[in-house]
């Protein structure tokens, strides 16, 4: 039998937009922070490392993914951005920091919606196809 939330969550990525895609990985990174701040809270150093893990890859994902050529300075500052991303959350696992974690979730919601916002205006604004109207990520 297939799993209907993997089958949900599959249609919701292949029907997106390439924005929509960006906001989703954003939308992971937050998820895995907030589980692995709760894991610092509560003492469990292997929820804390294994989220810690999920959020790592999806920073590795979204950084692999930007496109320098077209996306210039914003690429260039996102990288910056997740570069900065990976040296805190490895800094708050080593020191379990709470604070840190929680700068870094808002941090990542800031920039999520952000992205966000920018989706809901091209999708008002523009009638070009949605992967002709991102250019900073290769998706």
């Amino acid at each position: 039998m297939r799993n209907p939330a993997l089958a949900y969550r599959q249609s919701s990525v292949q029907g997106s937009t390439p924005l929509g895609r960006v906001v989703m990985l954003y939308d992971g990174a937050i998820t895995f922070l907030n589980r692995a701040l709760a894991a610092v809270e509560t003492g469990d150093i292997q929820k804390k490392s294994d989220n810690l893990k999920g959020a790592l890859a999806i920073i590795v994902q979204l950084e692999g993914s930007l496109n320098f050529e077209q996306g210039g300075e914003v690429a260039q500052t996102l990288k910056a951005f997740y570069s900065y991303a990976r040296a805190q959350a490895l800094k708050a696992s080593l020191e379990n920091s709470v604070e840190m974690l929680r700068s870094l979730i808002q941090e990542f919601t800031t920039v999520r919606d952000a992205w966000r916002e920018g989706e809901r205006r091209l999708t008002v604004e523009s009638t070009s196809p949605p992967a002709e109207r991102l250019s900073v990520f290769d998706y």
